[in-house]
């Protein structure tokens, strides 16, 4: 996110957009939500939401809309017997949808933005990241060795 202009805001933050996962960078410990354009349905731009420095999380691939908020100390707590690792500069963000609490990441930072761009890039929040993208112009990967499953046919 070098050379982009940053802005504090306050959480909550509400996308009355659908989101879905985009990327999880395990490596670097990165979370992108991401709500696609959709002329149709009146939305003309992009929206991402960033997590980084990710320790831990439980969420959905698809919100149709969403609400991001920091936990509450109960829940803070709860998340924490979930997962007793040191914290350290993280904290806990929750997901939350009409229906109520939806999923949490702990993590050190989150990032938003919203702009328009070309269809098919990679992202604009993280965009030293070539992201897997997939396209029809490319062929697959190579068909690899037999796929085990642990239930047994009927």
């Amino acid at each position: 996110m070098s050379g982009q202009r940053t802005e504090s805001v306050d959480v909550p933050v509400v996308f009355e957009r659908p989101l879905s996962l985009f990327a999880y960078i395990i490596g670097h410990g990165q979370i992108l939500l991401r709500g696609e354009p959709n002329p149709d349905a009146g939305l003309s731009t992009t929206v991402e939401v960033l997590f980084k420095n990710v320790g831990a999380l439980s969420l959905r691939d698809h919100y149709s809309r969403l609400t991001v908020r920091l936990a509450s100390p109960g829940e803070a707590d709860r998340i924490r017997d979930a997962d007793p690792r040191p914290w350290r500069d993280r904290r806990a963000f929750v997901l939350e949808t009409d229906s109520g609490a939806d999923g949490h990441v702990v993590a050190g930072a989150m990032y938003w933005g919203e702009r328009s761009g070309p269809v098919g890039y990679s992202s604009f929040l993280i965009p030293e990241y070539d992201l897997p993208r997939f396209r029809h112009d490319r062929p697959g990967p190579s068909r690899s060795g037999p796929v085990h499953d642990p239930f047994p046919r009927r």
